[in-house]
């Protein structure tokens, strides 16, 4: 397995600690360009835009943080802020971009004319961060572990699902309170309900959103020695939207389906497991209806164990000799395949392709928490990879995006270029053998070895 090195990289400062679900990448304020979440145990919220090393906005004593996300979970056609705390306390924040926008517009036309030539004579400050204030705040059951914001039964509507620590998943849908007046870009007064609740027989490692042949959701979360239980939603069995279903205890829950994958490499089959589901598979050739195709999703455990499955069938299993605790996916080809990004508690990360070949790349700190996904800087969204480490620092590896994994033969590569090619025959450099030789004398120096008659 060949490593690679990402060079272009911001460096954040921060206080505390960060549980390995508090860091999340989105698009947090609405306008196209993705942002960094971040949440500590102390209670503290960050949000980070583009190369500033400032937050954007920040908010305090909130709790242990253990979760968050970024999403419209309110279905207002608003992505906002989840926060969720180890008490139960769950947060919702409104980012607005515009606002200092917005004062610095409101401020007198001498005032402004003023500030301009202060900027001019004086060295730029950082802006100073916006102060949040939560829109909503909802007492939740407390020790949470996982938190996943999907439309799970296909209504158009998206729901709010957690998991916590003692092997319950429940799931909740917003709300809104009758009003007089109506705006859909603001929120208004509202709450989380409860959908259900399902009972799991092991520890909840994660939660995604897998999909079934005919495109329905399929909710799944891992259990331990990588496997992984199918939840249903009760009240589309049953026929009604405020149906709440859970299981008594000593009863069968048909609302849950164990899904045991079968995996001698595994070395504990009581280790925790992380699953990511949905991975695209790019756009098929010529276009038209084709036949649909499974759903492919990844698991990795705590014992190193790594594997891509389809129809609960293992296309591929890997063995590192690495804690592998966080798992995510990304297109960092940028060609319409999504790639199983896995990282480990000393920050060695696996890059993974749907045809097991890899990379990997070593950040030389140990790591707290980790994602990927996408990441605005210079006004684009690129694939980056984000880590926070023990020592108080969150590395952005921006622009990540690799041309190939697979290794590559120079001669090969050059053999694509035509302009090269041509070039290689005025010079007389026409064999396999001649390139290489041209090649090594280029790269290493040295004197032509005169050939042998």
């Amino acid at each position: 397995m060949r490593s690679v090195v990402f060079v272009e990289k911001i460096e954040l400062e921060f206080s505390g600690n960060i549980f390995a679900k508090a860091l999340v990448l989105g698009d947090v304020d609405n306008d196209s360009l993705h942002e960094l979440l971040v949440g500590s145990v102390d209670g503290d919220l960050w949000v980070y835009k583009g190369e500033c090393t400032t937050p954007l906005a920040v908010a305090s004593n909130l709790g242990m943080i253990v979760c968050t996300e970024i999403a419209d979970v309110c279905n207002i056609k608003k992505n906002v802020a989840v926060v969720l705390c180890a008490e139960g306390l769950c947060y919702l924040f409104s980012v607005d971009s515009k606002a200092k926008d917005e004062q610095q517009a409101a401020k007198p036309e001498g005032a402004q004319e003023q500030s301009e030539k202060d900027a001019e004579t004086e060295p730029a400050k950082p802006a100073k961060p916006t102060t949040l204030t939560p829109f909503h705040t909802q007492h939740l059951p407390a020790n949470a572990r996982v938190l996943l914001v999907a439309d799970i039964d296909n209504d158009g509507k998206l729901e709010l699902v957690i998991g916590y620590t003692d092997r319950v998943v429940q799931a909740y849908r917003w709300e809104e309170k009758q009003s007089t007046t109506e705006d859909s870009l603001t929120p208004g007064e509202g709450s989380f309900v409860l959908l259900q609740k399902w009972h799991l027989g092991g520890q909840v490692g994660s939660l995604s959103l897998s999909r079934h042949l005919d495109g329905a959701p399929k909710l799944v979360v891992s259990q331990p020695g990588c496997n992984y239980a199918e939840l249903r939603c009760a009240w589309l069995v049953s026929g009604g939207e405020d149906y709440y279903a859970t299981t008594p205890g000593g009863e069968e829950n048909v609302y849950v389906t164990m899904h045991p994958i079968t995996n001698r490499r595994a070395r504990n089959k009581n280790v925790s497991t992380e699953i990511v589901a949905g991975l695209s598979k790019g756009e098929k050739e010529g276009g038209g209806e084709t036949e649909p195709e499974p759903d492919r999703f990844a698991m990795c455990t705590l014992d190193g164990t790594l594997m891509l499955i389809e129809k609960d069938k293992s296309l591929w299993s890997l063995l590192v000799d690495h804690q592998l605790f966080a798992l995510t996916k990304l297109d960092i080809m940028c060609d319409g395949w999504d790639e199983v990004v896995a990282c480990a508690w000393d920050g060695q990360t696996y890059i993974i392709d749907h045809t097991q070949q890899s990379v990997r790349f070593h950040l030389k700190e140990s790591v707290c928490a980790f994602t990927a996904g996408l990441y605005s800087t210079n006004g684009i969204n690129t694939p980056c990879l984000v880590y926070a480490t023990f020592h108080n620092k969150i590395y952005i590896f921006w622009n990540v995006q690799l041309p190939r994994i697979p290794s590559a033969n120079l001669v090969n590569v050059a053999s694509l270029n035509e302009e090269l090619q041509q070039r290689l025959s005025e010079l007389g450099v026409d064999t396999e053998a001649e390139k290489r030789e041209l090649f090594r004398r280029l790269i290493y120096g040295g004197k032509r070895e005169p050939a042998v008659s």
